[in-house]
């Protein structure tokens, strides 16, 4: 700030001295008599800082308004961090020798299974092969049950691709996409317990084309002994 502007701005605070003028009344005993004397205090208003400093450092009494901070007083606000997002869940890396449908409907399965709060299903080739041989023989048959024509049974099938296993299911459908026969299977109470049973380890999907409904599914689920 040069000269001229500070002795314009001490000339207008002179000026205006008489409108914040105060006065303080003292009085002091002293024996039999009583002595007063009066105090005058000039305070000046200003809301420019650099106007505030000048005058504060030549003892000036100074009233500073601002609804800013004071630069002396501003801080360095931190950077707002970035919250942390979760972690995606681990899934299983794709089984190999599945197509690409048996593949989603795998990954369909152990989604509802980890929503859930269950383990999710390992593929086992084997079981992959007896669900694929069931697919096959209910388009060729052209039946849709658990038990074929001829008497087999789906653990005959499981059986004979050398399983061993404590427990086990199977769950059938036939639809034209994948997504419509993980709905049907999920929207059915006795297939929806198969795909969400704590007990199953192992799942094996056999999908085929053809038949009335375009495709057919088979899962077949098992609790391999060790």
């Amino acid at each position: 700030m040069n000269k001229k502007t500070m002795a314009v701005i001490l000339a207008l605070a002179v000026l205006l001295a008489g409108l914040f003028m105060y006065m303080t009344k003292a009085e002091a005993a002293t024996g039999e008599s009583v002595q007063k004397y009066y105090a005058y205090k000039v305070a000046f208003y200003t809301t420019n800082f650099t106007v505030y400093q000048y005058l504060k450092e030549r003892g000036f009494r100074v009233i500073y308004k601002n609804n800013e901070e004071t630069p002396a007083s501003k801080q360095p606000q931190p950077a707002p961090q970035p919250k942390p997002q979760p972690k995606p869940k681990p899934q299983p890396a794709p089984a190999s020798g599945l197509t690409a449908d048996e593949q989603q409907m795998v990954s369909l399965v152990n989604q509802e299974r980890a929503e859930a709060g269950l383990k999710q299903l390992t593929v086992d080739m084997r079981l992959v092969k007896s669900a694929r041989v069931k697919s096959s023989d209910l388009v060729n048959s052209n039946y849709f049950a658990h038990t074929s024509p001829k008497g087999t049974t789906p653990w005959d099938l499981i059986h004979a691709q050398g399983v061993s296993y404590s427990r086990a299911g199977e769950n059938l459908a036939g639809a034209a996409s994948v997504d419509r026969a993980h709905t049907s299977l999920m929207n059915s109470q006795g297939h929806r317990a198969n795909i969400l049973n704590p007990n199953f380890t192992h799942i094996g999907i056999g999908i085929v084309d053809g038949g009335p409904y375009g495709k057919m599914f088979t899962q077949h689920f098992a609790q391999i002994k060790n």
